[in-house]
């Protein structure tokens, strides 16, 4: 993977943040390692990038590290407007005040596995050992065998079904963000029809999905408040969801959970009156 090979646009921002974690952090003996992750791992970065930087550390140090991580995070993003933990990891983000988003993550040496990342630009590597072959290109972003996404199935259904409640409250604003959930739902079986495991960063979509995928997505109904438009919208989306969901299970040879999705769809047909698919 070449340095920088997919950038445009200005990202000196970003790049003065790695070349600090290239040759500050090392300073740290208790640092092992220093690599970068996302769009930056991935050659994928352009100027609207995050700088995702992860490091494996001693294992003796990883406590130091858990509550003192702001100090390094500092060292290489400099003055920030906002620092934040992140529950269940080692480190934290922090927004500077022309608000670039730099992460900063910290593992310890027992639990680090090279192979758990799909994109690596690696940084720094002590003694070779950690990424002997240096950086590691993506690989899942790339189209392959077609999957069915069980649990993302039911996940759809389950979303679609709670549209009752929400709607029988006239909880309107909720009944939006449910509509987001269904279609984040319905983009996973799409990246799972053309064999996608995604990776790269997390506000990239076009280039994972085909050209009928993203103009399919693009003409869904638009839907305010109005109760009348969010039932549209999802019935737009759960029609074919389920002739596509059904067609790959069929193509994949995977289970299709057709009790759930007719109990499903009887809810919605006796409470709104219409069907959704």
């Amino acid at each position: 993977m070449t340095d920088d090979s997919r950038t445009t646009g200005d990202d000196s921002r970003q790049r003065l943040v790695i070349e600090r974690a290239r040759t500050e952090l090392p300073a740290d003996e208790r640092i092992l390692a220093v690599y970068l992750v996302g769009s930056y791992g991935s050659g994928e970065a352009d100027e609207f990038s995050d700088v995702d930087v992860h490091c494996v550390v001693t294992d003796e140090s990883l406590p130091w590290f858990e509550q003192n991580w702001m100090e390094p995070l500092a060292t290489i993003a400099g003055p920030t407007v906002l620092l934040d933990q992140v529950p269940g990891l080692v480190g934290g983000l922090g927004i500077t005040p022309d608000w670039l988003h730099v992460d900063l993550f910290f593992q310890q040496l027992k639990e680090f596995d090279r192979h758990e990342y799909d994109g690596v630009r690696v940084l720094f590597d002590r003694d070779g050992s950690l990424f002997p072959d240096g950086d590691q290109a993506p690989r899942g972003g790339r189209p392959g065998t077609p999957y069915l996404p069980g649990r993302d199935v039911n996940l759809f259904f389950y979303f679609l079904g709670n549209l009752v409640t929400v709607l029988g409250r006239d909880e309107r604003i909720v009944s939006n963000q449910g509509l987001n959930a269904v279609r984040n739902q319905f983009i996973v079986l799409m990246l799972a029809e053309r064999g996608v495991r995604r990776t790269g960063g997390a506000k990239r979509l076009n280039a994972y999905l085909s050209a009928e995928q993203r103009a399919f997505l693009e003409g869904m109904p638009s839907a305010g408040s109005d109760p009348a438009d969010v039932i549209a919208a999802n019935q737009y989306l759960c029609r074919e969801f389920v002739r596509r969901g059904t067609a790959l299970a069929e193509r994949t040879g995977q289970p299709w959970p057709q009790a759930f999705v007719d109990a499903t769809l009887a809810h919605l047909r006796a409470h709104f009156g219409v069907d959704f698919a």
